[in-house]
């Protein structure tokens, strides 16, 4: 979670997962839409790489529709890659820290 004094301004949730390939899933990311674009999402995605490496999960899938092209945009800068039309792709956890 990320907190502001005590209000919640985003979350990031992640399991295992064997989709694609893969060793685990970023399943939901969401920052409040006023405290966007001040580096809490590159926060929360580095917290749950975090997660993924303590747990030796290093290629991590995560749903992105085409159309969604801010959270492309997000993730690409992060180190994910396109895998397909509504996936993207970490091969390696580490390039989320």
């Amino acid at each position: 979670m990320a907190l502001e004094s005590s209000m919640l301004v985003g979350f990031v949730a992640g399991h295992r997962s064997k989709r694609f390939g893969c060793d685990g899933e970023l399943q939901w990311i969401d920052v409040k839409e006023d405290r966007r674009g001040r580096g809490i999402a590159a926060k929360l995605i580095a917290s749950m790489g975090e997660w993924f490496l303590q747990k030796n999960l290093l290629r991590i899938c995560v749903n992105v529709g085409g159309d969604n092209i801010q959270a492309q945009t997000v993730y690409a800068k992060h180190g994910a890659r396109r895998l397909n039309e509504h996936w993207m792709l970490w091969e390696d956890a580490r390039r989320m820290l």
